[in-house]
This record gives C-alpha cells, sequence and structure tokens, in this order.
C-alpha cells in the first residue's frame, strides 16, 4: 500500500453530484464525509480518475461487460498446482507459530483451521495466537515466536506492514514468515516476509461492484465499508472504485471506514446513521464479511430495503445469500484451502525453496450456485480436490 493511498483511505468520500471537501477521520468510525464528484481528480492525485463520456464506456456497455464478469466468477473454479513439488517429509517435527488477526472473524479462523490440518499432515508442531483484533498483540506474538526459536510464522490476516519491528526480529533470526490474505497478491512483500498467500483483493472488489452494476442496471447508490488496518481491503476498495468509475458513469457512492477492533460496538449504529443520512442509498458493499454480520442486523431493524453484497464467503454469510435475506451475493475465496497454501508456501521457505504464486481462485456466490449445496462444505462450494492434490505434491499422498 502506497503512503498515498494509506493517506487517502483515512477519510471518507462521497462520489456524485455535489461539492469537494476534506476532513481527517478518527483511527476508528467517523461520521464525516467527503464529497467530490466523479469527473474530478481526488486527495490531490490522478487517482479518482474521470468519467467523462469521452473516456469512459456508456452506461449499456458498462452493464454488459460487468454482466459477463458476473456470470464468470459464478462458474466453479479448478485447482492448479502451484510450483515444483514440496519434500514435507523433511520437515517433520518442524515447530510453526499460526497468528491470526483475531479468531472472531469467521475467515480468519477457517483458514487457521486449514492450516492446522495442513500442518498436521505435514507432521508440524503448531502454535495458534488469537491477535483478538488488536495490533499490538500480533507484534508481541511474532516477537515470542522469534524468542522461542518457532522454524516458521504462518501470519493470518495480520499484517505484516503493521508489525516492522517484530518483522525485523523475525528476519535477523532467519525465521520465514508467510502472511495469509493481508495483502494483494501481487503487492511487495515487507522485509522479512517470505511470500504472500492471497487473492487478487483488488478484483475482488471489482467483482462485488460488477454485481451491483450488472443487477441496478447501472444506476447505483453504494455505500462502501472499509478497513484501512488491512492493505488487502485499502486495495479490495480500490477495486471497487475503480470499476464504478470505469463502467457505471451513473453510480454514486459513500465511503467509510471502520477498524475490526469496533465493529461489534460501532458498526450497527453507524450503518443505520448513515443510511437515514441518504436515503438513497439501495446497496451497501461491506470489504469483508464480518462486517456484514453487524451491517445485515443493523439494516433489518431499521427496516432498510437496500441490499448488501460482500466479500469473504463466510458460511453463514452464504446462509443468507442463499436466502435471498438482506445479502444477495458473495465474493470470496476458499478458507480451509488458502490455509493449506500458506503450509505449502511455508514449506517452500523451510526448504530454501523459491515462493510461488498459490492460485487461490475467487468465486462469486448467488442463491443459484448455492441450491441444494452446504454452505459449510467446502468441497461443495469449491470442488474439494485441494487436499488430495496437496498431499500428493508433498510426497504424503
Amino acid at each position: 500500500m502506497t503512503p498515498e493511498w494509506r493517506s487517502r483511505m483515512l477519510k471518507t468520500r462521497r462520489i456524485g453530484s455535489g461539492s469537494r471537501m476534506h476532513g481527517w477521520v478518527a483511527p476508528a468510525f467517523t461520521a464525516l464525509t467527503l464529497a467530490v464528484t466523479l469527473a474530478a481528480s481526488s486527495c490531490g492525485s490522478s487517482s479518482s480518475g474521470s468519467s467523462s463520456a469521452s473516456s469512459s464506456p456508456s452506461s449499456v456497455k458498462g452493464v454488459a461487460q460487468a454482466t459477463a464478469a458476473v456470470a464468470a466468477a459464478e462458474k466453479m473454479p479448478a485447482f492448479t498446482a502451484p510450483g515444483a513439488p514440496v519434500d514435507m517429509a523433511k520437515l517433520r517435527g518442524k515447530s510453526v507459530w499460526i497468528i491470526t488477526s483475531s479468531l472472531a472473524i469467521p475467515f480468519v479462523a477457517s483458514i487457521a483451521h486449514g492450516a492446522q490440518q495442513a500442518a498436521q499432515v505435514a507432521g508440524w508442531n503448531v502454535h495458534l495466537v488469537d491477535g483478538q483484533g488488536v495490533v499490538s498483540n500480533w507484534s508481541k506474538a511474532l516477537e515470542e515466536a522469534v524468542a522461542e526459536h518457532a522454524a516458521g510464522v504462518i501470519s493470518i490476516a495480520a499484517s505484516p506492514e503493521v508489525m516492522k519491528s517484530a518483522m525485523a526480529q523475525a528476519r535477523a533470526a532467519g525465521i520465514p514468515v508467510v502472511d495469509v490474505l493481508t495483502a494483494d497478491q501481487s503487492s511487495p512483500l515487507v522485509a522479512g516476509t517470505f511470500a504472500h498467500v492471497s487473492i487478487s483483493f483488488y478484483h475482488s472488489g471489482q467483482l462485488q461492484a460488477d454485481y451491483v452494476i450488472a443487477h441496478s442496471n447501472g444506476n447505483a447508490h453504494v455505500l462502501m465499508f472499509g478497513d484501512n488496518e488491512f492493505p488487502g481491503e485499502v486495495t479490495r476498495i480500490q477495486g471497487m472504485e475503480q470499476q464504478f468509475r470505469s463502467l457505471c458513469p451513473k453510480c454514486t457512492y459513500t465511503f467509510q471506514d471502520t477498524q475490526v477492533g469496533s465493529l461489534t460496538t460501532a458498526l450497527p449504529g453507524l450503518t443505520q446513521t448513515l443510511l437515514r443520512r441518504s436515503p438513497d442509498i439501495n446497496w451497501v458493499l461491506p470489504t469483508y464479511d464480518a462486517q456484514a454480520l453487524y451491517i445485515v442486523p443493523a439494516m433489518k431493524s431499521m427496516g432498510s430495503s437496500a441490499k448488501v453484497v460482500s466479500s469473504d464467503a463466510v458460511p453463514s454469510n452464504l446462509d443468507w445469500v442463499a436466502a435471498q435475506n438482506v445479502e444477495i451475493a458473495d465474493v470470496g475465496e476458499p478458507d480451509v484451502w488458502s490455509g493449506w497454501a500458506a503450509v505449502d508456501e511455508m514449506g517452500r521457505a523451510l526448504l530454501k525453496m523459491a515462493p510461488v504464486n498459490p492460485n487461490i481462485p475467487l468465486r462469486m456466490f448467488v442463491p443459484t450456485n448455492l441450491s441444494g449445496l452446504s454452505t459449510s462444505n467446502e468441497d461443495q462450494l469449491w470442488g474439494g480436490s485441494y487436499v488430495n492434490a496437496y498431499k500428493h505434491l508433498w510426497g504424503l499422498g
């Protein structure tokens, strides 16, 4: 994440007709909004782009492009081997720490479960840490892993970007760190990080916007919730913004930053405040499903008719999608699969192999492709071939 974007994501902004204002936001939630126009540049940079008739496709073409992208994303993905085989038998007995941002976040807990499963198959000793949504806890856990001479550390949704001092200690001790879903797969690595195990957060955000564009016929008023603690979530918001600018000149949106540690206490009331302030909002885009867990009940209690399109594909959220219960679509990656991919990457680190692209897929879940499936059965949602594929790749099949 660039400094420009870190600065930018500390602001809220309203895109559409209106004036341009600037306002700094408190570290957690804020009620401030920033108004700018789609045709104007934002925050002193060209990152807002332009939606003038000469540079943007027509609404009809934009809707068609978004509709095609959604249709492709609804299909079942296939496993693609990430790279050369890994001789996991050589690593039996290794001590690996798994540090999570917060086990209260369902997708984080699912990834951790997958990593534990895979580590057990590899014969590793695992120490699991719940970061409880507190950044200082993440750094402390990493420092403890260094002190305990861990062979490696898998950091799940706990960004190395915000614990650089502890990362420097791990690097000095020769302890590789693999981060999982903290940043876009293409993002630069923080010093000491062996590899990302991630997705294109940017493309995930594009797909959320695509669904809205396709199902609103290119005329939507959107409330987006971000979380600038996590570089990947910043990138996801970028993807949403760019897609609305490129494909939906009539769409407007409001952005609101949040922090994971305050979701329970602050997000329900904030959601209702923003929806009452802008009653024209008819779509809400959380940047991750844990936000939606508080947004959806708040919307229901106030009788909002807006629809939610979220991201992460957590089972509880997919249940809402299947029932068309306020949340009607969800873009996600396979969580347990991602945990296995993290262990694969850590194996490569410990064997002094080169890092690889883990090829974690994205899929758009909607009522039609969830029909008849168990939302808690990842094999049904994603095909289920990855476990045996990894075992074979590791020489343990």
